[in-house]
């Protein structure tokens, strides 16, 4: 099981859960969203450590460094920060 450390929020875990998205929201962080389908950038964060798999091909393009929590799901423990 991987483990995600939201900066300034703290940790949870992953534990297959549809993306990073539904696993941080689902375990009461406070993420952006919008559209949940990579359409709108608004869950876009900074990837501060590790790895992460795109699950869907999203149309809205991050800049480089960043992900989409809502299109990625991690390889191993990550650490993201909000901007």
């Amino acid at each position: 099981m991987a483990t995600i450390t939201v900066i300034g929020q703290g940790t949870c875990e992953f534990d297959g859960e549809f993306s990073l998205l539904e696993a941080l929201d689902e375990q009461g962080f406070d993420m952006p969203y919008s559209c949940r389908g990579g359409n709108c950038g608004a869950c876009e964060v900074k990837l501060v450590s590790g790895e992460v798999e795109y699950i869907q091909t999203p149309a809205y393009d991050c800049d480089k460094g960043y992900v989409l929590t809502c299109s990625v799901i991690p390889l191993g423990d990550v650490e993201i920060e909000i901007p």
